[in-house]
This record gives C-alpha cells, structure tokens and sequence, in this order.
C-alpha cells in the first residue's frame, strides 16, 4: 500500500504532495520508473458556473535497462510549473499560467519519449538526468536536470528539490522548492512548502506558499486542510491569489480505485480577492 500510494503522490503532484500524502506520511522519491497508467476522472462545480466533467490520464511505459542506471522511457506527463504553481488538491481543474495568474484549466499534458540516467541515489540524496523528445508538431527536445536532498532532524524535516529544464522551443525553465514536514503524532503532519519558478517563456518570476494539515484516520482515509498563497515579479514583488481547501480522501476497492472530495475557494485579484467557491468529486484508477 505504501508503495502504491507514494507512487501516485509523485505522479500527480510531484513535490506538491498534499491530499495524495494521507497514506504515506513521508517525503516521496521519484525513482520508480515501473510502467504504470492512472486514470482520472472528475467533477468540478464552481459557484454561479456549471458543472465541469473531466476524463483524463497518465501513463508510464518503461523498457528494459539499457544499463543499471539508465532507462528508456515513454510517458505521458504534466507540466512542471503548473504542478509547482498549483493547489495539488484541484490541480487538474484549475491551473496557474507560467506567470503566476490563475486561469482556466489548460492542456498541458505532455507525451514524452527519452531516456532517464540516474546519476546518484542514496536514503536522502536523488540526481537524475532525463533528455528526450517532446511530441508534440513541431518535435521538441528537451534536457532535464533533478536534484533532491532531504535533512532529517529530531523535530523536522527539510526536503530541497532544483529542477533545471531546457526545451528547444520554450527555452529555459527552472522550479525550486523548500518544504519543511512535521510528524506531529500517527494522526497529523504538517508539510509547509514554497516554490520559485522561472521561465524564459515569460522572463518572470512565480511564488508559491502552501500550507497542509494532514490528518490520518486509517490506512484508508484521511483528511488535507490546505491553503495556499501565489505571488508573481512584474518587476515589483506583490501576491496575486490565494486559496483554500479541505479535502476527503478515502481507498475505495483494493489498492487501485481511489476517492477524493474536495471543498474551497479561490481569491483572485482580477476578481478583488472575492471568494470563488467550489467543490470536486475525483475518482483515480492506477494500475501498474
């Protein structure tokens, strides 16, 4: 189960772990190169619009090792900043452009086909180097760098991620984050999160806060209280959104249909920070 679930955190989420981190409590590495597929299905109503309905998925197909560190790889992913940049709780119904402003939800899901070389692993130490071809018209190669540390300590724990990415047609991007867990007993955990992206796209800077509450009940359900605080360089430094949600998420059949329900609201400062409510029902489908 906890392999499972901790897969799943790393394939929504990325760092931004949040509601996908009921069941595992820890930091979640990104090693795992096991082809898989999850599906996601949703409903998303947000106050005075209609119901949104969406299907949508993501796969993993990996091919025997070329060598003990290096693996080929075809996959469908999202992109980097959006999940940097996002609530993980609604990331796949909303999104935040690369410059930081909260928008409609884009179609940013990307098939990939390249190579992963894993350059070092140790229990707190990950740096891998990932080169391939977007496809996409026209094809877009791209080179990626990772590097995760974490420090544990008797009270807290500190993870640092540096993601360094280079297209051929976006150019250079970059995502940094800190994010500091406290375990403070078997029911709750706080995990405190900030990230900085950069894109040659936009030549700006993004910010993001996020705050979690995760209470445990059982191995099958849990609870995220999240909120959350973006803020852009356009060039002076101001914050341009906030949110806030309490999330439900329950292990449904087995270890492979997952539920989640999520309430909140969204304050934008094109809106004059007015409350956005909304809630969503998700379903996810992993199989690997």
């Amino acid at each position: 189960m906890d392999a499972t679930n901790a897969y799943i955190a790393t394939k929504w989420d990325q760092i931004n772990r949040s509601v996908d981190m009921f069941f595992t409590n820890q930091p979640v590495k990104k090693e795992d190169q096991k082809s898989s597929i999850l599906v996601y299905l949703s409903s998303y109503k947000k106050e005075g619009q209609k119901i949104e309905n969406d299907v949508d998925f993501q796969f993993k197909i990996s091919l025997p090792n070329t060598s003990k560190n290096l693996k080929i790889v075809v996959e469908k992913q999202q992109d980097e900043i959006t999940n940097a940049l996002s609530d993980s709780s609604v990331a796949n119904n909303r999104s935040l452009s690369k410059n930081g402003r909260l928008t409609e939800r884009q179609s940013d899901n990307r098939y990939t086909a390249g190579a992963s070389f894993l350059v070092k692993k140790s229990q707190d130490f990950l740096s891998s180097l990932n080169f391939g071809i977007r496809i996409s018209m026209p094809l877009n190669p791209y080179v990626k760098a990772d590097l995760q540390k974490t420090y544990k300590t008797s009270w807290i724990n500190i993870g640092l991620s540096q993601k360094l990415i280079l297209y051929r047609q976006e150019g250079f991007e970059e995502v940094s984050q800190v994010a500091f867990s406290k375990k403070w007993s078997p029911t709750f955990q706080t995990d405190f999160t900030h990230a900085i992206v950069w894109t040659n796209e936009t030549g700006k800077f993004a910010l993001r806060h996020a705050l979690v509450l995760i209470q445990t009940i059982n191995s099958r359900k849990g609870f995220a209280y999240s909120v959350g605080a973006n803020a852009k360089f356009t060039p002076t430094y101001y914050y341009n959104s906030y949110d806030t949600s309490v999330s439900y998420r329950q292990l449904l059949h087995k270890d492979w249909l997952f539920g989640t329900w999520t309430v909140g609201a969204d304050f934008v400062k094109e809106n004059h920070f007015n409350d956005d409510k909304f809630v969503q029902v998700r379903a996810d489908i992993f199989f690997r």
